[in-house]
């Protein structure tokens, strides 16, 4: 069992440590390096086979650079150059000023322990062209290579990309060629073939008696014997005693995709009995149900076989059926979970956060919760009209969400997944005063600050008639702002007329964005929707906008503790 791995200057890990578990679940975003992780682990076992290959032969390798490996022998992922192995791509790098450079050597260091016994080894690997590096253990190893780690397996299951619609005998290293290439689809017929020629029935048998049970079908045993192809197929359904019972005879191409890939997990499973299974994304294509239904099966499988699984997935089934202490986040620093309020945070993140959520909590110091885009646009409108501090945090690279409603929950969800990535992050949530029947302190949240609109809705604020009269002239129609003037003096309430910039009972009441404002703009026959709102905004002076919108912007600024550069 692996319970430590170590990399330095692989891929996206300059020194990065991990510690793993005989179950261990790596959790994260796209991108965030549980891949790299898993490659790492099979660059590791490929130089120990390398090396014992090299040594088994009597060469002398130890006084050479290493043991070579070549381009296609690396498997574990398809690369146009060795140098992609490096952090970077940089192979290299100085000692001084003006000094020549000096390898800059990958280190891959695994620890774990087989019974009561420990042990630990380090492979270090170095650039020598775009189509081969050496590898070698690190000077305290390179006399001394554990006995119970030589015939340490270590299968890698890629995630499943499809099935070819024939197939004949492959031997192993291009087995090995297709999954790096994440063909592994390709391979599956070899793979049954392999389990069903085993000297032992028992896992031919297992494997069939699990497909029925989840599909309800009846695998038919592989043929390759006088064919070009092996041949495989199943009936779509289990028929009673020797016959077929009319169930039509498929081959397995001819099936579904979540089928396809529950049928490749046992395949490997079965054909290729290991020590430690490397599955990335065991979970694609699979339902909900399916999900967490294989992944108790393959946990079971594991425990009675002695094997470590070691499963990267975006899986909420899998994450929720996993102990906290059983799974590596790769949110911020990859680290093991302490407590079910981090898993649960890790859930969410997988459920709500995209790509761009997780980058811009990363460059922003927090982020705004708004009903809809319309409201995010008329603040950045009034805190450039107003030439606020915020000003330029909404003109650059703004971190707003929309809320979809007055609801909290959504912002209260999504706040709380994006504290699972930056636990320091602030957050505020400006509602419309539509709706009060929930009070501020059902909607709290840690560093999530709640503000309430005291009109109606945002677009109240835009109800000041001069302002609403200088826009449509501004379009250049003013035959027809008398017309459209008229028709506020005859639906406002003279106060209104009077003193727009204070509050009235008009404005917590009426939803103007649904009533005035669209026959407003019907009368001077302009045709403008709800989302350009912004530009009645943009036409405002700083006197013009009521003082409660830079309180708003004020408050905003105080949850983020924004300072203006």
């Amino acid at each position: 069992m692996i319970s430590k791995v170590k990399v330095k200057h692989f891929k996206q890990f300059e020194d990065q440590e991990f510690i793993l578990s005989d179950h261990i679940v790596l959790a994260g975003p796209n991108n965030s390096g549980k891949t790299s992780l898993l490659q790492a682990i099979v660059a590791w076992r490929l130089a120990l086979t390398k090396w014992l290959m090299e040594r088994g032969a009597g060469s002398k390798a130890k006084k050479r650079p290493g043991a070579p490996i070549t381009r296609k022998d690396f498997t574990a992922l398809p690369l146009r150059d060795m140098k992609l192995l490096w952090t970077n791509t940089a192979v290299s790098q100085k000692k001084d000023e003006g000094q020549p450079g000096y390898p800059r050597v990958i280190e891959i260091a695994i620890e774990g322990k087989e019974g009561a016994e420990r042990w630990e080894l380090a492979f270090e690997f170095r650039y020598q062209s775009s189509e081969q590096i050496y590898v070698k253990p690190s000077e305290k190893y390179i006399d001394n290579i554990p006995t119970p780690i030589q015939d340490f397996t270590i299968v890698h299951v890629p995630p499943f990309s499809g099935i070819g619609a024939e197939e004949t005998r492959y031997d192993r290293p291009y087995q090995d060629l297709l999954i790096g290439q994440g063909k592994a689809g390709d391979i599956l017929r070899n793979l049954l073939l392999e389990v069903y020629q085993q000297e032992d029935k028992s896992y031919w048998n297992e494997l069939c008696q699990q497909i029925e049970e989840i599909f309800g079908y009846r695998l038919s045993p592989p043929e390759y014997e006088g064919r070009p192809y092996i041949l495989c197929e199943y009936l779509k359904g289990v028929p009673r005693g020797k016959g077929k019972n009319g169930f039509p005879q498929l081959d397995i191409a001819s099936a579904g995709s979540g089928f396809h890939q529950v049928l490749l997990l046992l395949a490997f499973f079965y054909a290729r009995p290991a020590t430690v299974f490397l599955l990335d994304e065991p979970d694609a294509h699979l339902h909900v149900i399916l999900q967490k239904q294989i992944y108790d099966m393959l946990r079971s499988k594991a425990r009675q076989r002695s094997c470590q699984l070691i499963i990267a997935t975006h899986s909420e089934v899998l994450i929720d059926a996993t102990s906290p202490e059983m799974i590596l986040s790769f949110y911020q620093k990859p680290h093991i979970l302490i407590c079910e309020d981090e898993r649960d945070q890790v859930r969410e993140s997988l459920k709500r956060l995209t790509a761009a959520d997780i980058l811009r909590a990363e460059l922003s110091p927090g982020i705004l919760y708004v009903e809809g885009e319309t409201d995010f646009n008329l603040l950045k409108a009034w805190a450039n009209v107003l030439n606020h501090d915020l000003k330029d945090w909404f003109n650059s690279n703004p971190f707003w969400h929309d809320n979809k409603g007055c609801d909290p929950k959504e912002a209260k969800g999504h706040f709380f997944a994006l504290r699972g990535v930056k636990p320091a992050m602030k957050g505020y949530l400006l509602l419309d005063g539509d709706n009060r029947r929930i009070s501020d302190h059902d909607m709290g949240c840690v560093n999530l600050e709640i503000g309430r609109w005291t009109r109606y809705e945002a677009e109240s604020y835009l109800l000041n008639p001069q302002v609403l009269i200088r826009f449509i002239e501004s379009k250049g129609i003013p035959l027809l702002s008398s017309i459209a003037e008229d028709y506020l003096k005859e639906e406002l309430p003279p106060i209104i007329l009077r003193e727009p910039l204070k509050d009235h009972d008009y404005f917590i009441s009426t939803p103007v964005s649904k009533t005035i404002l669209p026959q407003f703009f019907k009368k001077a026959e302009i045709s403008i929707s709800k989302a350009d709102y912004y530009q009645i905004a943009e036409e405002m002076r700083p006197d013009e906008i009521v003082p409660e919108v830079k309180e708003k912007l004020d408050a905003i600024q105080e949850a983020f503790q924004y300072r203006k550069k």
